[in-house]
Parts: C-alpha cells; sequence; structure tokens
C-alpha cells in the first residue's frame, strides 16, 4: 500500500530530486519544470486531477498517480467523481502498461463492473455528448483487455 500522505519527493531519490531543481531552476520561465518542482512537495491526495493527467502525460510519478487516480474512483464510488475531467483522467488511466494495471486488478474490475451494471456512462448524459461516452466505453475496453 503506497502511503498517500507523503510527499512525492519522498519517493525520489536525492540524484533524483536534485535534477527536478537543476531543471526547475535552469528552466524558470518555463511552465513544465517549475510544475513539476511545485508537485513534489505535494502528496497524492493534494494533486489536482489536472495534476494528476499532466503526470501520466509526462511520465512523471506515473505508478504514484495510476494509484492514486484508482483510489479516488474507490473511494467515490464512481469513475465521473472529477466530472469534466473523468474522460482524460480515464483515457490516460487506459494509456498504463498492463503491468501497472494488473497490480489494481481487483479494483480495477470492481469499477468497471460498478460502470456496466448500473449503465454509469449511459447516466452520465448531463455533461457528455454520446460521442464522448463511445470514447469513453472505449477506454474502459482498453484496460479490461490490460488486466485480463
Amino acid at each position: 500500500m503506497i502511503d498517500r500522505k507523503k510527499i512525492l519527493k519522498e519517493f525520489l531519490t536525492n540524484e533524483e530530486y536534485e535534477a527536478v531543481i537543476q531543471n526547475a531552476t535552469q528552466f524558470s520561465d518555463m511552465p513544465l519544470p517549475t510544475w513539476h518542482l511545485e508537485i513534489t512537495r505535494k502528496c497524492l491526495t493534494d494533486l489536482s486531477n489536472f495534476d494528476l493527467i499532466r503526470c501520466i502525460r509526462q511520465d512523471v510519478f506515473t505508478d504514484l498517480v495510476t494509484f492514486e487516480i484508482i483510489e479516488r474512483i474507490d473511494e467515490q464510488n464512481t469513475p465521473f467523481y472529477a466530472d469534466i475531467d473523468s474522460i482524460e483522467l480515464m483515457e490516460k488511466l487506459s494509456s498504463v502498461s498492463s503491468e501497472m494495471l494488473s497490480v489494481y486488478k481487483s479494483k480495477l474490475v470492481r469499477m468497471i463492473e460498478n460502470i456496466e451494471k448500473n449503465n454509469l456512462i449511459d447516466l452520465a448524459d448531463i455533461w457528455m455528448f454520446d460521442e464522448q461516452k463511445g470514447t469513453y466505453q472505449g477506454y474502459i475496453n482498453i484496460i479490461k483487455n490490460k488486466i485480463q
């Protein structure tokens, strides 16, 4: 079990953290290195949905962020806890390797069963267009295939 209250810096070696600082200092006019340094001072539970999405997009703390996304979905008992960000969160989750997703197979199976059994995609029509529902279902199918 990962400690969600542990500051991300503590998951890095001293050398890795020094590289993050050096990168942020050298490229202080660029938002990405600055953001990377900022998130190392946060714990998983303090990361925004945007931070979670960006971490996977940038391949930063991917294993930790995968865990956090799945935990948030599990705690809220719905993959739509993030409203409009839910589609991109599921997209990023589906892009993670099979090996990483398999670690959380039981929670993912429960999440997918909840979505399918309760027709949650159809119930998301308040903010999700039909095309987006199909896209979302595609991400669910990718995850299902990866964890089989």
